[in-house]
């Protein structure tokens, strides 16, 4: 199903207090308390916290992350070649910050052929949700 606002393909999870609407894509999560730790709904309704970076042998599950139609939610996954600051989106599509300084707004472009190492390639406007954080320079 699509978001009537955004487009953004999205899913409904039953809870407890009523229906939530989240990001179609499943995230991988770590069970952690923390400042990094996010709000994720699981398949089956219950509301867990989670981090969303970290050794994937340890994983302990998956869970869907809210959806919100202003922000893309983007998790770090390393530094390309070029020490790039390197993210993927609900939809798998991988992201680059090609100008990762603190004093800067993210410039943020699509990886050509959606490869890690891949080029810089188009452009992407919005605003972001970086999971964790941004990683500046």
């Amino acid at each position: 199903m699509k978001c009537k606002r955004c487009g953004a393909e999205i899913i409904r999870i039953g809870t407890m207090g009523g229906p939530v609407v989240c990001w179609a894509s499943p995230i991988t999560y770590w069970r952690v308390r923390g400042k990094h730790a996010r709000e994720l709904y699981t398949p089956n309704g219950e509301t867990v916290h989670g981090d969303m970076t970290g050794d994937l042998q340890k994983a302990v599950g998956i869970g869907y992350l809210p959806h919100t139609c202003h922000q893309l939610p983007v998790i770090f996954k390393g530094r390309d070649s070029w020490s790039r600051p390197v993210y993927e989106d609900p939809s798998g599509r991988l992201l680059v910050d090609v100008d990762p300084r603190k004093d800067r707004k993210p410039d943020i472009c699509t990886k050509q052929g959606n490869t890690f190492d891949g080029e810089p390639c188009d452009p992407v406007e919005g605003d972001f949700d970086f999971i964790p954080c941004r990683d500046t320079w």
